[in-house]
């Protein structure tokens, strides 16, 4: 299950979770705009990197800080996405 933050909700017609049929965390990266086209270009840069604003965390481990997008998936794991919050005043 991918679970979607902030816009990223809106972006998929307000879904807060999206099922897909995944592997690893890679493979439901790239499956989770096949079930919200709007999350297609929010996810991943023109060169297929994660995009720098978001984090993507399996379970309670931010993905950066070990196999990455190799991290195998097992029934009742959850990717989060979680996009990048700014604003505010100083």
């Amino acid at each position: 299950m991918v679970r979607l933050y902030g816009a990223y909700s809106q972006f998929a017609e307000g879904k807060r979770t999206l099922a897909v049929d995944a592997a690893t965390v890679g493979d439901a990266l790239d499956a989770a705009p096949k079930a919200a086209p709007g999350l297609r270009e929010r996810i991943r840069d023109e060169q297929g990197r994660i995009r720098d604003h978001l984090s993507v965390f399996h379970n309670d481990e931010e993905i950066r800080h070990g196999d990455g997008e190799r991290i195998t998936l097992r029934d009742g794991d959850v990717v989060h996405l979680i996009p990048a919050i700014s604003g505010g005043t100083v």
